[in-house]
């Protein structure tokens, strides 16, 4: 599948590839590939995918966040190593495909402790802005019933 670069940002240090592989009762699972793990990051729910990116761009520090996010404990295990190095290009990004549907998501910035950005389905190339997570979470659920 040919994704139409000038659709995404192919220079954003956060670009994402999200592809769902199974869809049963309602919970998403797949992997999600982004430039800084050669290897896809399984996921098996969304709950669970959106711990997993907020954590990526805590690490790489893009964007920035505009608040910082509450706990119960800070423990010396939540303290981040900032400065990942990239080990994929967006080419190799842009080509993975999940097998129920596959989504390239750009967070521009994380205001207001959620995400505004962009989201592309690749299967079918329409995009969409998005204005928090979980307005991602139900356009990404969306799609998923609209392609059923």
């Amino acid at each position: 599948m040919m994704i139409d670069r000038q659709k995404v940002d192919i220079s954003a240090p956060n670009l994402m590839s999200i592809c769902i592989d199974k869809d049963q009762n309602h919970e998403k699972q797949g992997r999600f590939y982004h430039r800084y793990s050669v290897e896809p990051v399984v996921f098996t729910d969304l709950n669970d995918l959106l711990i997993i990116a907020d954590r990526l761009m805590d690490q790489i520090d893009y964007p920035q966040a505009s608040t910082r996010s509450r706990t119960f404990f800070y423990g010396k295990g939540d303290r981040i190593e900032k400065g990942a190095e990239r080990v994929r290009s967006s080419d190799e990004i842009l080509s993975e495909t999940g097998k129920k549907a596959t989504f390239i998501v750009n967070v521009q910035y994380r205001q207001n402790a959620t995400w505004q950005g962009k989201v592309l389905w690749a299967e079918t190339e329409k995009s969409c802005n998005f204005r928090s997570a979980l307005e991602l979470l139900k356009l990404i659920d969306g799609a998923l019933d609209e392609a059923e």
